[in-house]
């Protein structure tokens, strides 16, 4: 029998920091992404007993703080500088692989389980892709070009069209659970109208308080405090009224992304290296939901084979799609499905409010669905954390869109950074923000 271990919350979270730490440093060293660390560690101290469903229960307000961050730093990186030239040719790329993806992982895991409210979840959650790990390969390499204009564009808002997507699938999935004539399907659409509208305004109507109190300080690290706190405000009153966390702070994060002066300093990449150790313990929490059991059992690494099968085949072939149809240019159309692989904090996130959600509806077959989900997802964003960013990289390379100096004597590109690529880093960066930072609170 599995011994759990009673320690003190602060111990653990101690712990939990010190041993991601050291998984992140292992999957740095064999050139894997450090989330992939994080949840190692986490899956460690669930089997050994000491982050236990009790204890992960009471950490659980850091797991809503963290999906806030990811969301928040979803919507910093949303510029709306990305919504001009190109915005038709670039939205309908962005919705047929977006779509093409629900539909097709919908329709495998839906053949797979028979359940088709719990295949639209699959499909949902797999229209996220992970920003953090791409954009650092073109930050690294310095990429330009049409593929990399068009790629941004597309990390930019995907997660968006998952995020809703997940938000009608949950409440399909609590329709379907729910007591015959207790909810009906109209009150069900106006329950996720209200949830939508009310999470983006109150992020809206915070986010240009936040502004304004912003544009009026000459040094805006003075009110790194005051930022931090709206954020935590934020999270706080979504679960309070039981609103989305991830999508108001999303929308909270592009206002004050794009309203605040230019001229000021760049708090939002302290608090990101401030933030970081949350969204790390998120990734640990969610490592340490992992159910051995239930992964190692084949019928489940069937289904995240179809998963991961399906998703790939569609994001690769939804923006094929998408690029000829709208007459994008042929090296774009090829290659940037290629980049739209990887999968993380949104995904990830999303599986554990599904996880909430369901284990909330007290059915046991719900309790049962929601538990798999989580684990599916976890299991397969391991599997795409480490191919997806490779795939990046190398579509990336082949488009040509690595800069000339990144070329070795042999006319291959070289996939190590270059000094010059560190120090023009370390211009940009004047807070000094670590990549560790950069990489999963990038994300979703």
């Amino acid at each position: 029998m599995q011994a759990v271990f009673v320690v003190d919350a602060l111990l653990l979270i101690g712990i939990a920091l010190v041993l991601a730490y050291f998984g992140a440093e292992i999957m740095k060293k064999i050139g894997i992404p450090q989330i992939l660390g994080f949840m190692i560690a986490g899956l460690f101290l669930g089997t050994i007993g000491m982050l236990s469903d009790a204890a992960r229960a009471a950490l659980f307000p850091l797991v809503d703080l963290a999906l806030g961050l990811i969301g928040y730093n979803i919507g910093l990186e949303i510029r709306k500088e990305v919504f001009s030239g190109q915005t038709r040719r670039m939205s309908v790329i962005l919705i047929l692989e977006s779509i093409l993806t629900f539909v097709i992982v919908t329709a495998l895991t839906g053949f797979f389980l028979g359940q088709w409210h719990i295949a639209v979840v699959f499909g949902a959650l797999a229209s996220a892709t992970d920003p953090a790990s791409t954009v650092m390969v073109i930050w690294e390499r310095r990429c330009k070009g049409n593929l990399t204009d068009t790629l941004m564009f597309i990390l930019a808002l995907d997660d968006v069209i998952a995020i809703l997507l997940a938000n009608a699938s949950i409440a399909l999935a609590v329709l379907y659970y729910s007591v015959p004539g207790s909810v009906t399907l109209l009150s069900t659409i106006g329950t996720l109208i209200y949830d939508i509208v009310a999470s983006s305004a109150i992020g809206a109507v915070l986010g240009f308080v936040m502004v304004y109190f912003v544009n009026r300080e000459d040094n805006r690290r003075e009110i790194l405090e005051f930022e931090l706190g709206m954020i935590v405000l934020l999270v706080g009153l979504m679960s309070w009224l039981h609103l989305s966390a991830i999508l108001s702070c999303m929308v909270f994060g592009f206002i004050v992304g794009n309203y605040v002066s230019r001229e000021k300093d760049p708090v939002s990449k302290t608090l990101k290296v401030v933030m970081s150790p949350i969204v790390m313990i998120f990734f640990v929490i969610v490592g340490a939901s992992i159910d051995l059991a239930v992964i190692a059992n084949v019928s489940v690494v069937l289904l995240a084979t179809a998963y991961v099968g399906g998703r790939t085949f569609a994001k690769y072939f939804g923006a094929r799609a998408g690029g000829r149809i709208t007459k994008t240019p042929a090296i774009t159309t090829k290659y940037l499905g290629l980049c739209l692989m990887s999968q993380a904090g949104v995904a990830v996130g999303l599986s554990l409010v599904v996880e909430q959600n369901f284990l909330s509806i007290g059915n046991a077959e719900a309790i049962f669905y929601g538990t798999l989900i989580l684990n599916v997802i976890a299991l397969t964003t391991m599997v795409l954390q480490v191919f997806g960013p490779i795939a990046a990289s190398e579509g990336l390379r082949r488009a040509g869109e690595y800069p000339e100096d990144l070329c070795s004597s042999d006319g291959l590109y070289d996939l190590e950074p270059s000094a010059t690529t560190v120090d023009q880093t370390s211009e940009q960066d004047p807070v000094g923000e670590s990549s560790l930072s950069d990489e999963f609170l990038g994300d979703g």
